[in-house]
């Protein structure tokens, strides 16, 4: 079982939903939901809409269950883009 699927587990189980439940609510099939929790397909390669509907589901901060709780990679991404008023601006002909 991956991280993000023992995050969807707990939270499951913590609110009292059956994994049914939460695939009706995120708009799935049970057993797509099931790749999910039990690390078979990988939460980030998921729709957005279905993401956020699974996470809404579950009552889960989406960036969290992304990155974790350590957001190393998220910091790095948000250091690599350019500075406000920096972004290259094209001639007009």
């Amino acid at each position: 079982i991956t991280r993000e699927g023992e995050m969807l587990r707990k939270a499951r189980l913590k609110l009292g939903y059956s994994q049914q439940q939460v695939a009706t609510m995120a708009g799935m099939q049970i057993r797509q939901y099931q790749r999910f929790e039990y690390g078979e397909r990988e939460v980030y390669r998921v729709n957005l809409r279905t993401g956020l509907l699974m996470c809404a589901a579950l009552e889960l901060d989406p960036v969290t269950l992304i990155f974790g709780e350590k957001r190393e990679a998220l910091n790095a991404l948000i250091a690599q883009r350019p500075a406000r008023g920096n972004a290259i601006r094209r001639k007009r002909k």
